[in-house]
């Protein structure tokens, strides 16, 4: 399993300063179960191997779609209605990229290298933002997890 620090570092700033200020809860959740962000950190790595092959004919349309698979995830397993709108914000941006790369292909060459590193570069803050959320979400989902088995092995004194 990669580092998730080394991850984060490589993710962008906005999922380094996420996994720094979760790192007490992190550290507790994988010394209690070490596999524990291991769907997360496939789901990064995906991320993180779709911006490498970004030079390739349908770079951009499949990191927008890698992307749009991540934020279906975090809106599925939001935590808090303000999650799950600011999922659906991103969705609908995704989408307008969609839309707009096919027209990339009709304009001139300079202005084509120009308009695919404008999105690139929306593609990469947005990437940051998504997987920011969704470690914040996974680190929720965990607490939420252990606190739930904490209460089920609670024995309430006062019960017969």
């Amino acid at each position: 399993m990669p580092n998730i620090w080394r991850l984060a570092a490589k993710l962008g700033p906005a999922v380094l300063i996420v996994a720094r200020q979760l790192a007490p809860q992190i550290q507790k959740i994988l010394k209690d179960n070490p596999d524990a962000f291991s769907d997360l950190l496939k789901r990064f790595k995906l991320v993180q191997d779709s911006k490498k092959k970004e030079k390739a004919p349908k770079g951009l349309e499949n990191r927008v779609t890698i992307l749009r698979e991540q934020v279906v995830y975090l809106y599925a397993s939001a935590n808090t209605a303000e999650v799950a709108k600011q999922a659906i914000v991103w969705r609908n941006e995704l989408d307008a990229i969609e839309r707009a790369l096919p027209v990339i292909g009709a304009m001139k060459h300079s202005s084509q290298v120009a308009q695919r590193r404008k999105f690139s570069r929306r593609l990469d803050e947005l990437s940051q933002q998504i997987l920011a959320a969704s470690l914040t979400d996974e680190v929720e989902d965990a607490i939420v997890l252990d606190d739930t088995e904490d209460n089920e092995n609670f024995e309430d004194p006062q019960e017969p």
